[in-house]
């Protein structure tokens, strides 16, 4: 079972409609949700691989939005990747893309934000401290 996302959250990336075609493998109408699951863990294990360099694993929950995003965006390429012939570029553009996140996570060029959702760079010319979001493609 998925730890950072929901089963249904795949819906955030994919519609419905594609999810049942790429999970069906009679008709193409009807969610397998058994093969979305192993896509969302699959997914998760790659983003671990990549975030234990830096940061213990398994996260916590609830994880912020880069994290969950980059898991649906992965599990989204395994469920096309399910069916034969090329996945659509875009879609191998996103997942090239996330891939590369996280490997500006796992060398620490990005941070996390920790548990005060927020990322601390330091100080500032009048001493306050600087915050920034992380944003995700």
């Amino acid at each position: 079972m998925p730890t950072y996302t929901a089963t249904a959250d795949i819906y955030n990336v994919v519609s419905s409609k594609i999810v049942a075609e790429l999970t069906d493998d009679t008709a193409g109408i009807t969610v397998n949700t058994t093969y979305v699951d192993s896509a969302l863990d699959r997914a998760e294990s790659v983003v671990d691989s990549y975030v234990a360099k830096v940061y213990s694993v398994p996260l916590s929950t609830p994880v912020e939005d880069s994290i969950a995003h980059a898991v649906l965006t992965l599990a989204k390429c395994y469920l096309y990747k399910r069916r034969p012939g090329a996945i659509p570029d875009e879609i191998q553009a996103d997942c090239d893309k996330i891939i590369e996140w996280l490997e500006m996570v796992a060398s620490g060029e990005v941070e996390l934000s920790t548990e005060d959702d927020a990322l601390t760079t330091g100080a500032d010319e009048d001493n306050e401290t600087e915050v920034f979001s992380v944003q995700v493609f």
